[in-house]
């Protein structure tokens, strides 16, 4: 199985007050959600949501 290299080899962007750039945050997110167990799946899940409601 191969990894996009445009992907992969992208740093993440941190914002000025020290937290994660929204859309790296939900992409992280979401990738992590693709290989974790369900139990984990879903709190990641919650997590997203919750971040998507700080915007």
């Amino acid at each position: 199985m191969k990894e996009n290299t445009e992907n992969s080899s992208r740093s993440l962007k941190w914002e000025e007050n020290g937290e994660l750039a929204h859309k790296d945050l939900s992409e992280l997110i979401e990738r992590l959600k693709n290989v974790e167990n369900e139990h984990a799946s879903s709190e990641l899940s919650r997590l997203g949501t919750k971040s998507n409601k700080i915007d």
